[in-house]
């Protein structure tokens, strides 16, 4: 292999690589974890560079957080194997007399891989490319679509900010207006935003939740988790952990 080639496919794994940690971090998000400790989990599982006990609780209690892990982890090891082999590959090459290194080549490879990695941090770029694969990862996780998905925003001890997607609305909301849910005296839940059709919308006394909005909510996490999830899905959960 020349060492033009084995640079090339280096950097075509390593752009890969931060490709997938990027979509393995949008679907641990999907799942309910913060923005940072997704990327976290997504890191640490592609690396095969492990975690505390505490962290990888998080992924071991729920069931679709350890078929993703599993998948990070498969992934990660074949890509580990695949590029330790294209720098032997790279190393053997450079050691070898027959091979004359062309650097305006290796120059143009490198200034191709940096102009991506910067296209990928502008928004106008990246921020679509976060919504494909949040629409493909929300059909693979709520394949029925039978389930709501929570992603938590923010948490401050046991109460958090979270975000719903209403696939559908549980029967104690199901056609009440605000007013008569109760959410902040019977559960301590305050409802902060409201998106019908991806377009905000006012939050009344008289606002009706229905199949397909997206909510913003805060209050205790187990609250939420029981109002919007369900028991039965709490239930089925704690199961799998035994």
């Amino acid at each position: 292999m020349s060492i033009e080639l084995a640079i090339a496919l280096i950097l075509a794994f390593i752009m890969i690589y931060i490709f997938l940690i990027n979509v393995y971090s949008i679907l641990f998000r999907l799942t309910g974890l913060t923005k940072i400790k997704a990327r976290f989990q997504a890191i640490s599982l592609l690396t095969n560079s492990g975690y505390t006990t505490s962290e990888s609780e998080i992924i071991t209690t729920n069931h679709m957080r350890r078929n993703i892990a599993i998948a990070s982890m498969l992934t990660g090891y074949i890509f580990s194997v695949v590029i330790v082999s294209l720098v032997l590959n790279l190393i053997n090459a450079v050691s070898s007399n027959s091979h004359q290194i062309r650097y305006v080549f290796i120059f143009i490879a490198f200034g191709i891989f940096i102009v991506i990695l910067i296209l990928f941090k502008i928004p106008f770029i990246k921020r679509p490319f976060e919504r494909l694969i949040e629409r493909i990862g929300l059909k693979i996780i709520n394949k029925d679509g039978k389930m709501n998905i929570m992603t938590l925003l923010d948490s401050y001890g046991s109460e958090a900010i979270v975000q719903i997607t209403l696939n559908y609305v549980p029967k104690v909301l199901k056609d009440k207006p605000l007013i008569d849910l109760k959410l902040r005296d019977d559960y301590n839940i305050n409802m902060l935003m409201l998106k019908v059709n991806g377009v905000a919308k006012e939050i009344t006394k008289n606002t009706v939740l229905n199949d397909g909005d997206i909510i913003i909510v805060f209050g205790p996490l187990q609250s939420i988790k029981r109002l919007f999830i369900g028991w039965e899905q709490i239930k089925r959960g704690k199961e799998e952990q035994k």
